[in-house]
């Protein structure tokens, strides 16, 4: 993988805190939701989010270290 610019970094971190802020939205409203229904879409939604926060955050440090 080519190396990342300084730019491409401070992207890969914001958007990783912008994952991990719609994380912490998720996990509230799945403890305030008393509907299954509603409970289990927000599920299905924080799944895909996390992955992104692992995988962008994995790069980030990954970068980080090698600079």
């Amino acid at each position: 993988m080519n190396q990342l610019s300084t730019r491409e970094l401070l992207y890969l971190e914001d958007s990783s805190k912008l994952f991990e802020s719609i994380q912490k939205t998720c996990n509230h409203a799945m403890q305030e939701c008393a509907d299954p229904q509603v409970k289990n879409l927000i599920q299905s939604m924080s799944g895909p989010h996390r992955q992104w926060i692992q995988s962008s955050a994995s790069m980030v440090s990954g970068r980080t270290t090698m600079q």
